[in-house]
């Protein structure tokens, strides 16, 4: 049995995906606020908590711990913060505006990224014990890898014994043996590090290689990651904008580009709920007109022309998600804050177990030839738009794909559906994307409530429109779905985008753990 410590823990994401792998126990979880060691406990009933500031604890008298995962606060790293980026030279003498003086750093953004040192803190405290730690996981942010301290953290932990390897990983690319797939698009870092004196590497690409489907070579297979520039080792997927894609591994096809598998935002969507408020009335509490800011509206309309006739989830907020995506694509990766809307068009489908009817078609094409069955249901996906911040007044996601990314500012993801008919999208509140159809998983799921769901054709103001529920949040995360979790929505939403998806934890521990024990684990099929 190997004993798991899990540092900045949370809600606990990273514990559940941990604690899936076979022979993994959770000994100990820490995390500096109540509320999160209350859900991590209500979870963990049998695991030690501490709550605190782990910079002030003596961590030397912490017990030992065979596995250590720790997630240092992600925000102070990130550019989606709306904030100019200062931590790649933080020891230079750039930090100066030439009309106010020196520029100083919040006092709150140089502890948090400080928390970084705790890891080399806690493995050097444990090897002074005589029995250092046998691997682990250092989880964040891509954008940590332009920390201009980064090189000499890193050759602090390498001192210690261990091995590294950086791991650029996207949760809708994963699928875990026991947690499964993950409906979002969350871009992370990850460095892996074990004891080199085991004698044993972790076998990456079983566990890190997606299956993907090779036009080409017409055959499913295990895709390989390319990055777009040799000297690159860090960075977000993507064709167009991102630092890596995925290429099949046969040389007969010359390496042909694929897109990995993705669950879409559909799949975490919970079409029981009601479809929202028709966005042309929408009020307030007090019964007074709420319109939607003219941002959001702009991302919806966009949405609506870009997928027409399909499902999207719009950004409805943020400074960095420009597009609307279908919900055949996995969620925009989730922030903090509410940020996505869902806009639904409707489609025709054959319900009817019999040849010739099996494929489902729009409300732009002709009704089949009508029998005297009842045989046709119609189905009104929708998209997601986020729904704040500057940047793109035009995007929108598809359900067809994965949701944008959940954030730990709020609910950016909002639903939008059209009446009767033409086009449903997530719409992100708080984020420059734009809406996105349900089709495409939602972006980066964050700590603030950020989706709405829009429901409608145009005109826009015919369209229904509502925020995405905490629960489907959760299952864009990749939660259990019997999982337990306390406080208001804002707490919950906050928790969930701070949180690591599990699939991802527990692919990257069940590697750890076969090359530790030197038994062989079973990945997902």
């Amino acid at each position: 049995m190997f004993s798991l410590y899990d540092e900045f823990a949370g809600f606990g994401g990273s514990s559940q995906g941990a604690a899936a792998v076979p022979g993994v126990e959770l000994m100990l979880a820490a995390n500096h606020h109540p509320l999160a060691v209350d859900v991590h406990a209500m979870n963990f009933p049998s695991a030690d908590h501490y709550c605190g500031d782990i910079a002030k604890a003596d961590i030397a008298k912490f017990p030992r711990a065979d596995l250590f995962w720790s997630s240092p606060s992600c925000p102070p790293w990130t550019d989606a913060r709306g904030v100019r980026r200062d931590f790649d030279r933080s020891t230079q003498g750039v930090l100066f505006d030439m009309n106010t003086g020196p520029v100083a750093t919040d006092p709150n953004v140089a502890r948090a990224r400080a928390l970084m040192e705790e890891v080399p803190r806690y493995l050097q405290a444990m090897r002074r014990k005589g029995r250092p730690v046998l691997g682990g996981v250092v989880e964040n942010v891509v954008q940590v890898r332009k920390w201009d301290q980064f090189t000499r953290w890193r050759r602090e932990i390498e001192a210690e014994g261990y091995r590294t390897r950086l791991v650029a990983l996207n949760a809708m690319h994963v699928t875990a043996p026991v947690t499964g797939r993950v409906a979002q698009s969350r871009n992370r870092f990850f460095m892996p590090f074990w004891l080199a004196e085991l004698g044993r590497d972790p076998d990456w690409d079983k566990w890190l290689r997606p299956r993907a489907h090779c036009p080409t070579c017409d055959q499913t297979v295990n895709a390989v990651q390319v990055f777009k520039q040799q000297r690159t080792d860090m960075g977000v997927y993507g064709a167009r904008n991102g630092q890596y894609v995925y290429r099949c591994p046969q040389r007969s096809c010359r390496h042909q580009a694929v897109e990995p598998d993705v669950l879409p935002a559909a799949s975490v969507i919970d079409w029981t709920l009601p479809p929202g408020q028709r966005i042309g009335d929408r009020v307030d509490a007090k019964g007074r007109p709420d319109p939607l800011a003219p941002a959001t509206l702009a991302r919806i309309e966009a949405g609506l022309t870009r997928h027409a006739r399909q499902s999207l989830l719009a950004p409805a907020g943020g400074t960095w998600r420009q597009a609307a995506t279908s919900l055949d694509e996995p969620l925009p990766t989730r922030t903090t804050r509410e940020t996505d809307g869902l806009v639904v068009p409707p489609l025709v489908v054959p319900v009817a177990k019999r040849a010739g009817v099996d494929t489902a078609t729009t409300t732009g094409q002709p009704l089949r030839t009508q029998t005297c069955r009842r045989e046709t249901a119609l189905v009104i996906p929708p998209f997601l738009s986020l729904l704040r911040g500057g940047g793109s007044k035009t995007a929108a996601y598809p359900l067809t794909g994965p949701m944008p990314t959940v954030s730990a500012q709020g609910n950016h993801h909002a639903l939008v559906h059209p009446p009767a008919a033409e086009n449903a999208a997530l719409l992100a509140y708080y984020s420059n994307g734009p809406a996105r159809p349900v089709a495409e998983p939602p972006g980066t799921l964050t700590t603030r409530d950020r989706y709405g769901l829009i429901n409608g054709t145009p005109p826009v103001e015919s369209c229904t429109f509502r925020m995405l529920a905490t629960h489907e949040i959760a299952a864009g995360m990749g939660f259990d779905p019997d999982y337990q979790v306390k406080g208001s929505k804002r707490d919950q939403v906050r928790g969930y985008g701070n949180a690591v998806p599990p699939a991802m934890s527990e692919v990257l521990i069940s590697a750890l753990v076969e090359a530790i024990s030197g038994e062989p684990l079973t990945p997902a099929a």
